[in-house]
């Protein structure tokens, strides 16, 4: 019988996932439900060895002669600190130790609490990783702890062995053990590029008959090789690559996905929802897309390629980490025989579908104007730096030339070096280089706008709406009546005066027909760095921003009737008619 507790089940489904068998345990209070739950459990052969310093060498032995993990258990206090001479030869051999050191209650750390100690950290050093579990109060916690759980429990033999430590709170050492089995826990494979072929066909197998997301993030470069691979792999399998500006690509099978999660509802996200997610590259600007994602976290599968092997669990569903480049994981996929001929691209479809639903308006003058008439007019071959937040926003919705290649700085997301990040993007590369800015974010980092490293090639595009209209469009005046004060930070400031003593041609603009001919302009060769400041109100920007996303409503009948139409050429009548008849009479049932 085990506990009770989740952290402990969910600790203990993961040793017997990863075939940890052998457990040293040393008795104690703390400890009491992971011992009497691994003892009544045949899967495991425990030791008993009652001083922790001798139990960790212990350990050690069983680790060596059997050349796999091992795991030692104690109590808190001054126990977990007898690990640290074993566990600090374990790490100078290279051997796979497990500590698991039972804790008390974190709240109570340094408050006079008996026997808590700050066991976080006793092995800095001499240990590969070290974790510390939640109190699993609700789901959330137990994700974060199963994460947690696989973390650690794949570092012991990841890049070369070594021990590691997992530091776990036990909050009731005198529950009743009245479980019979414990939780099915995700287990959280790693596929290095050196595996055989037989595990490569086995993952391409699987592929089969699959709605397959390939969410492609930033900081991605392809090579014609790659074009191809991704262009065969859309032929062969029922797949979609989900791109936006940042992702930097173009091949087939990509569909633009920033406007289609931020703006249709739940329940038309709900009819593209994939079978496996497919991750490669880094961050996105879409907010939406993970948190649909994790909505079905109980049903999708997701595989990260990243050549680190990190544990990127974005979407709470991760089950493979394959530690290769995108590259040569795409090659190898495509190297096995398991071509599909005349596959359907129904998946495919239905993003695209959704993708044409969203009608996008002549926007009326506002920052959304400006994104749409700067998206007409950046030549081929530029660059195109977005601050965060609007600036990043407005552009996803509007189509660029080709061979553009677009940069953010999504990945902490911060204000502080928008306009610096793009400087040192513009001083080394020779087309024209364009920074579409909020004030905010210029006036923060507006230092850079000095550095000598300037060229001619740069074009700054400052949109100057008075403050952050960006929580406008996500709170507004009628919640927060003081919201300008200090949220939005509200302000009559011009960049005018410093940009033109910096040798700018400097323009600024208050109408559509002022934006129109100023842009003309910056599509050309000149002598000078060009700035243009154009003045919107934050208020009215962020209106527009909802009204806009409010058109949703408008399309979804739409959107619904071309799903359907979809589904009916996908599935025969006869299965829709059967479904329909399960389903009414589940219902009668309820």
């Amino acid at each position: 019988m085990y506990s009770g507790i989740r952290n402990v089940q969910i600790l203990i489904a993961l040793l017997k996932a990863y075939g940890i068998e052998d457990v040293v345990l040393s008795p104690g209070g703390s400890d009491i439900p992971l011992i009497h739950s691994l003892e009544t459990d045949s899967d495991f052969k425990c030791y008993s060895v009652v001083d922790e310093r001798s139990a960790a060498y212990y350990t050690m032995g069983i680790a060596q002669m059997k050349q796999k993990p091992v795991a030692c258990i104690c109590t808190s206090g001054t126990a977990a600190c007898n690990y640290l001479p074993g566990i600090t030869e374990a790490f100078y051999q290279n051997v796979p130790v497990l500590a698991i050191t039972a804790d008390k209650n974190p709240y109570f750390q340094n408050q006079l609490e008996t026997q808590k100690i700050n066991q976080m950290g006793i092995f800095q050093g001499v240990v590969k990783y070290e974790v510390e579990l939640p109190i699993v109060k609700n789901e959330e916690d137990a994700w974060l702890c199963n994460r947690l759980v696989n973390e650690a429990l794949l570092e012991l033999e990841h890049h070369g062995r070594g021990p590691v430590h997992i530091n776990i709170p036990i909050l009731d050492q005198t529950e009743i053990y009245d479980c019979e089995c414990l939780p099915m826990e995700r287990k959280i494979n790693l596929v290095t590029s050196v595996e055989l072929d037989e595990v490569w066909r086995q993952y391409a197998e699987e592929l089969k008959n699959k709605k397959i997301l390939i969410v492609v993030g930033q900081n991605l470069v392809f090579s014609e090789e790659d074009y191809k691979n991704l262009n065969e792999f859309f032929q062969r399998y029922n797949c979609v690559y989900a791109v936006e500006h940042l992702s930097n690509i173009q091949c087939n099978g990509c569909v633009f996905t920033y406007p289609i999660t931020e703006i249709l509802g739940p329940e038309a996200l709900q009819e593209l929802k994939p079978d496996l997610v497919i991750s490669i590259g880094n961050n996105l600007a879409a907010y939406k897309l993970k948190p649909f994602l994790r909505r079905n976290y109980k049903t999708i599968k997701n595989w990260l390629i990243h050549e680190t092997g990190q544990v990127r669990d974005a979407y709470q569903c991760l089950t493979e980490i394959f530690e290769c480049s995108f590259s040569y994981f795409f090659k190898r996929i495509l190297e096995t025989e398991n071509y599909n001929e005349n596959i359907e691209h129904s998946y495919y479809d239905l993003w695209s579908t959704a993708q044409k639903s969203i009608v996008v308006p002549e926007f009326t003058f506002s920052n959304f104007y400006v994104a749409q008439e700067l998206s007409k007019r950046i030549p081929e071959k530029s660059i195109l730096h977005l601050a965060i937040l609007n600036s990043t926003r407005t552009m996803q919705f509007f189509n660029l030339n080709s061979n553009v290649q677009v940069y953010s700085n999504v990945g902490a997301l911060g204000i502080d070096g928008c306009f610096s990040t793009f400087a040192g993007q513009a001083a080394v590369c020779d087309t024209l280089a364009y920074l579409l800015i909020g004030d905010l974010s210029f006036f923060y980092d507006m230092n850079a706008a000095s550095l000598r490293s300037i060229g001619k090639n740069v074009r700054i595009i400052l949109v100057n709406n008075g403050g952050g209209s960006e929580f406008h469009f996500f709170m507004g005046r009628k919640n927060i009546p003081t919201i300008d004060q200090y949220i939005c930070a509200e302000h009559s400031h011009s960049a005018e005066g410093w940009i033109k003593s910096l040798g700018y041609e400097y323009y600024s603009a208050s109408t559509k027909e002022d934006v129109c001919s100023i842009l003309d302009i910056f599509s050309k060769p000149s002598e000078k760095p060009l700035f243009l400041e154009i003045f919107t109100k934050m208020d009215e920007d962020a209106e527009k921003t909802n009204e806009f996303y409010d058109m949703y409503r408008q399309t979804k009948d739409k959107w619904d009737n071309s799903v359907k139409q979809i589904v009916k050429s996908i599935v025969p009548e006869k299965k829709i008619k059967k479904m329909k008849q399960i389903v009414n009479i589940l219902k009668e049932k309820e």
